[in-house]
């Protein structure tokens, strides 16, 4: 390829990334045709976390962020990336170059992808850009950030900006296939994966109490306490009205169950505004290799049922559930 592409060339690749279905598979795309420019070196995405409710003109505190490359790997615990990625992150440029060298090219760029739909995105690229280059990628994120902007609105609750059921359908399946290539023999003492569902105690009196506009605030906090809650490599969704589901990853049944808890207490002594105490009720369980999703999803269900019929403001995990609980047509609705 020359080193800089020709119009047929920049066409295929906006018919290339707009055929992609997710964020996913978009995302592995552009990094794909990046590393074919001969002056790219290396490209990596990351989605970068914190201060996302900044008011306009804050400063962005980087000791309260943290990063995480993609893909995204649940296997393995998160790191902190280097700070100097934050800091070029945070800058007011569109692309953050470096230094120029000897022959006057930049060897690395920092390209935040913000204002979306999500979390902020930055590119970290490596090689040797002159002017052109730098001109040429600065379209070419431009077309990313509008692709990514589409599948987020697609892909993510608009209210709480964390992903909804449709990505936690694909996300499931990933961690379940993983379990079937890598089972696990012993819960108690192995790292695995646990899914939860957590449905917010007496929502709908919330709503008819003070009105939906305080209710989608209460909402917004609840999802923003998970986020500091939960870690980075833990997935969160907003499943729908006032539930939501974690896939927890990499820790024991004790320490699941401890986390689980913590966060319970922790909205319990939470100060909602307007609406005063807010309390949530928790079902969990284990996902295993010889399970369907949707089984688990409905165990996770059927605990979580049996927490609200136990008076809300508890965790209940599948395996200390009450047989007789959870039998299609015998429960009754439970707000």
């Amino acid at each position: 390829m020359n080193a800089h592409p020709d119009y047929r060339h920049i066409s295929n690749w906006a018919i290339s990334l707009s055929e992609q279905p997710d964020y996913q598979g978009l995302t592995y795309r552009f990094l794909h045709l990046l590393e074919e420019l001969p002056w790219i070196s290396k490209a990596v995405a990351y989605e970068v976390y914190g201060e996302r409710n900044l008011k306009t003109g804050e400063a962005r505190c980087t000791s309260e962020q943290l990063v995480r490359r993609f893909p995204l790997d649940f296997t393995e615990q998160p790191q902190e990336e280097e700070i100097d990625l934050l800091n070029e992150f945070n800058s007011s440029a569109d692309l953050k170059p470096s230094k120029p060298n000897a022959a006057g090219l930049f060897t690395r760029i920092v390209a935040p992808v913000r204002e979306l739909g999500g979390p902020d995105r930055a590119l970290l690229l490596k090689g040797e850009f002159d002017a052109a280059a730098l001109a040429l990628l600065a379209d070419m994120i431009a077309l990313y950030r509008n692709l990514v902007a589409l599948h987020d609105s697609k892909e993510r609750d608009p209210l709480t900006k964390l992903p909804n059921r449709q990505s936690f359908d694909a996300r499931m399946l990933q961690v379940c296939e993983y379990f079937r290539m890598h089972p696990i023999q012993d819960r108690c003492q192995e790292k695995s994966s646990w899914i939860a569902m957590l449905d917010i105690d007496n929502f709908k009196r919330i709503n008819d109490t003070y009105g939906h506009l305080y209710g989608d605030e209460v909402l917004l906090v609840f999802s923003q306490a998970m986020e500091k809650h939960f870690r980075y490599n833990d997935f969160l969704f907003r499943f729908g009205g006032e539930e939501f589901v974690v896939i927890l990853n990499l820790v024991n049944q004790a320490d699941a169950e401890a986390t689980f808890e913590r966060f319970r207490a922790a909205i319990e002594r939470h100060r909602f505004p307007i609406s005063g105490p807010v309390t949530v009720s928790i079902g969990l369980t284990h996902i295993d290799h010889l399970t369907l999703p949707i089984h688990l999803l409905d165990r996770a269900d059927k605990a979580l049922y049996q927490a609200k019929a136990g008076g809300r403001n508890k965790l209940v995990a599948y395996r200390n559930l009450d047989p007789a609980v959870g039998r299609v047509g015998t429960e009754p609705e439970v707000f």
